[in-house]
């Protein structure tokens, strides 16, 4: 199922532990990258990579308690949970980062 917001569209996958956050602006540099690890020098290197609005998006996404894993491309984050975690906890919090970096890209074009 597709539910639909200003700039973000969430794709509900059969997995209920997965969800696709599809965005009508790009939020990493061209490529795709899987992140599992919450700190370190590797992940500090693989942020980097993404640049500095998809880094934002990482980071904060992965601090949410229950978040197993998050993936980046251009323009989708889909992001896998514990399964004692209800969507209601984590969504808000995945919704604010993309809002949060959309205005920053637009800050940054100005």
């Amino acid at each position: 199922m597709i539910e639909k917001r200003p700039g973000i569209m969430i794709y509900r996958h059969p997995n209920p532990e997965i969800r696709s956050y599809l965005t009508s602006a790009e939020i990493s540099r061209y490529r795709v990258e899987i992140f599992t690890v919450r700190d370190g020098d590797a992940f500090e290197a693989q942020l980097k990579t993404l640049g500095a609005i998809g880094a934002y998006v990482v980071r904060e996404i992965l601090t949410s308690p229950g978040v197993r894993e998050v993936e980046i491309k251009p323009r989708e984050l889909r992001v896998k949970k514990e399964a004692s975690v209800p969507w209601d906890l984590i969504e808000p919090k995945i919704l604010h980062a993309l809002n949060t970096a959309f205005r920053r890209k637009t800050m940054r074009v100005v």
